[in-house]
């Protein structure tokens, strides 16, 4: 559990540093809305995958339940603690 969080607090970090400040760190994390509905624009997610990649070194799968994933925080960040 405290994996998850250390790994969320990170992903909050990203998004803030992927929209250019639009969404903050503190919305990404208490955010119950998908990260799209806060404004998280298509080229942000295509930074914060380019992010993702590179700090967690894995691959962020582009498809529709892939991106899915990567509009909800809590699930992305236990996706990553599992692997």
């Amino acid at each position: 559990m405290i994996k998850d969080v250390a790994i969320k607090e990170r992903l909050a970090a990203l998004v803030a540093e992927s929209s250019d400040g639009a969404i903050t760190v503190e919305e990404a994390m208490a955010t119950t809305v998908p990260l799209t509905a806060l404004g998280l624009t298509s080229i942000g997610q295509l930074r914060l995958v380019d992010a993702i990649e590179s700090e967690f070194g894995v691959e962020v799968d582009l498809s529709e339940e892939g991106l899915e994933l990567l509009d909800d925080l809590d699930r992305l960040a236990g996706h990553l603690a599992g692997r």
